[in-house]
């Protein structure tokens, strides 16, 4: 799914909007209840909902010019990008499909549980012909309970308001549409849902690719990365998409292009033989890592040298 695949999916949602109905559904903060429940909400209220984050999707997604849509596990680190979930799913995230599939969820009963014991919430918007589902995380100043006092307008004087209340604002973390999962906020998914571990899972392949060409003198420092979420992310992206392991470039011309292209000569070390990298400090694994994504590039018009992350392959484009 690309950038105008994601947009020409979701026009659909807008052109019948009167047509599409809205369900909200909860996930508890309690990890032996998992199953989302629904939550009863009043007509109108829905109707504003669906307003609220029919809008936020036109923000967030289709009235973006500089929109970018990758594979999470070839993520690079663009700002403007979100990504189409391809890795491992965690157990959590199946509660987005469970909404559409099921239709005997159990209602909230909010007089057992308390708007704070929510953790997330479910938003499906749709009709008989598709549905999307929105997940939104609830920070806690999103909740507004009893222990604090609140007052509201009713006419020319203010109010007490007895009962907790709960502020739904624009923005969300996941979509689901179309079978694919859309992650707008990454930070938000790398601290849940035991990502990490999913990530690292998919990391170590990366690894042990590398340690298969025999190119680096003291591997086990890229195992101690795969605690950093970020690094592990980054190992992923090797795994699925390195342009230097997939063109199986010779050890030799890495280790010659490090002596020789300008931002990495000096930074990174060699063994005394110099037949392999030795990474010894953080500079000289960020940069082994830019090495294997081909990040290194120089101009042929004006051969000029630079290190670019976004790269959009012109030889894939055109076999295509």
């Amino acid at each position: 799914m690309n950038e105008e695949d994601l947009k020409l999916a979701l026009q659909p949602f807008y052109d019948n909007v009167n047509e599409l109905g809205v369900s909200i559904y909860a996930i508890l903060k309690d990890p032996n209840n998992p199953e989302p429940k629904k939550v009863d909400i009043e007509a109108d209220a829905l109707d504003g909902i669906k307003a609220l984050f029919i809008q936020s999707l036109r923000d967030s997604i289709t009235d973006r010019e500089d929109l970018s849509v990758l594979d999470l596990s070839t993520s690079d680190e663009r700002v403007d990008a979100v990504y189409v979930y391809d890795i491992e799913l965690p157990q959590e995230l199946t509660t987005m499909e469970s909404v559409i599939t099921a239709d005997d969820l159990p209602l909230l009963d909010l007089n057992v549980s308390d708007l704070s014991n929510i953790k997330a919430l479910l938003i499906e918007i749709g009709n008989n012909v598709g549905q999307i589902v929105l997940y939104k995380t609830m920070a806690s100043v999103n909740v507004f309970g009893r222990a604090s006092f609140f007052l509201k307008k009713s006419q020319h004087r203010l109010e007490k308001i007895d009962n907790e209340f709960l502020r739904l604002s624009a923005g969300f973390q996941l979509l689901r549409i179309n079978d694919n999962l859309i992650v707008m906020d990454l930070s938000a998914i790398e601290k849940s849902f035991g990502f990490h571990d999913v990530i690292k899972r998919e990391a170590a392949l990366g690894i042990n690719s590398i340690e298969a060409i025999q190119l680096i003198e003291n591997p086990a420092v890229l195992h101690e990365l795969l605690d950093d979420v970020k690094y592990a992310r980054r190992f992923t992206k090797i795994a699925r998409s390195s342009p230097v392991l997939r063109a199986g470039v010779p050890n030799t011309s890495i280790i010659n292009f490090c002596k020789n292209f300008p931002n990495l000569a000096g930074r990174i070390r060699f063994n005394e033989a110099e037949d392999k990298i030795v990474l010894d400090t953080k500079v000289s694994k960020d940069l082994f890592i830019k090495l294997l994504m081909d990040d290194f590039l120089t101009s042929e018009l004006t051969n000029f040298h630079y290190a670019s992350v976004a790269k959009d392959s012109i030889d894939e484009t055109a076999e295509n």
